[in-house]
């Protein structure tokens, strides 16, 4: 929730790195940034690792947003819990046995069979990690887009023109 050093009042926010070379000053009224979680994490990183470091012994892990997220999305419904986007849901889980399936194993082939293109393009867009992340601060959650605004306009022209 509070991953990025941020200034309220001026409404601006910055990633760790950022707010160093800013001296953790706000740029804009020259108070102090409120700092983040993540400013935090990496120094405490850089206190016990060289920069760079990867731990080859990690387990990996996988970034997942949920598939009623990408649903709605991909569709432009604000709700989650719209019933297009809960019967779509049903449709794809149904069908593949599982909602880690689908996110994780289904094929993009077998998808295009099951859903509609915009929806495999976002479930294609997780899988490959290109995703807009806009990071929480001071109070304020983050925020994962798959789509920009533009994309979303032009799918609803491809589709319904």
């Amino acid at each position: 929730m509070y991953h990025f050093d941020v200034h309220r009042e001026c409404g601006v926010s910055f990633s760790p790195s950022q707010s160093k070379k800013l001296k953790n000053i706000c740029p804009v009224c020259k108070k102090p940034l409120t700092i983040g979680v993540l400013h935090r994490v990496e120094e405490l990183a850089e206190a016990n690792r060289p920069e760079g470091y990867i731990d080859t012994n990690r387990v990996p892990f996988k970034k997942l947003i949920e598939l009623d997220k990408i649903i709605a999305e991909s569709l432009n419904i604000k709700s989650r819990r719209a019933k297009q986007v809960q019967n779509e849901y049903m449709n794809l889980v149904n069908s593949f046995g599982s909602e880690f399936e689908v996110l994780l194993n289904a094929s993009e082939q077998d998808l295009e069979k099951i859903t509609l293109p915009q929806i495999v393009e976002g479930i294609k867009r997780m899988r490959q990690g290109r995703v807009i992340v806009r990071p929480g601060f001071d109070g304020q959650y983050g925020e994962i887009k798959i789509f920009d605004q533009d994309e979303k306009i032009n799918y609803q022209k491809t589709l319904f023109s």
